[in-house]
């Protein structure tokens, strides 16, 4: 779908973007929301295309399961950065302020606590900028990054943007980045954060939870 299909409220520094998904497994009522500054929303996903899916029918075992390659391939990437030839790859800047961040958000009409699966392709991040997706309560949560130009890296930080970070992948250039998290005892509000380290496209951004 495209943000010209999304419902908007508010305007400049507080608008507010919003569409409506169904669960194919109960057919219960989702909502995929988008926050932030107007202009930098719309710079953002102009020429974007986003998709979730939300099925409660799906486990943990699924999810990781869609997410096999991107791990071997993001092993090897690890394995290479570990050799220190690229030390500057370890070391990236702070979050931004909130006018450099827009918030997308899967939640339930009806209650927290549904597995989704998001899929948005081609959208712009400036450089210093930061994308926050905010995943409903959830045991494992999983997410790969492809950028087609500049760089973009990606972390995973626990119940806010702000919360502790419990993955992160840096990888240089259009290299893919990979993060997950698995909870065995509670569930957990995953929040990930695509962040411009460099201005360009993110070609692909998935994540789901379970």
């Amino acid at each position: 779908m495209k943000l010209s299909e999304f419902k908007q409220g508010g305007r400049g520094a507080h608008s507010r973007f919003v569409t409506g998904v169904t669960d194919t497994a109960t057919q219960e009522e989702h909502e995929l929301a988008i926050a932030g500054p107007g202009a930098l929303v719309k710079r953002m996903f102009e020429k974007a295309d986003l998709d979730l899916k939300v099925d409660s029918g799906r486990s943990a075992s699924d999810v990781q399961s869609d997410f096999r390659s991107d791990s071997d391939e993001h092993a090897k990437a690890m394995w290479e950065l570990a050799g220190l030839e690229d030390t500057a790859a370890l070391l990236k800047p702070p979050p931004p302020d909130q006018k450099e961040a827009v918030f997308v958000s899967a939640r339930g009409k009806q209650g927290p606590g549904t597995p989704f699966a998001l899929v948005a392709s081609s959208f712009f991040v400036p450089a210093g900028a930061s994308l926050f997706f905010f995943g409903s309560f959830v045991f494992t949560a999983i997410a790969s990054l492809r950028p087609t130009s500049g760089d973009q890296d990606l972390y995973l930080h626990l119940f806010s943007g702000t919360g502790p970070v419990v993955a992160a992948s840096f990888l240089g250039g259009t290299s893919l980045d990979l993060v997950w998290f698995t909870s065995p005892l509670f569930p957990l509000v995953p929040v990930f954060e695509v962040k411009g380290f460099t201005t360009g496209v993110c070609g692909v951004f998935a994540a789901q939870g379970a």
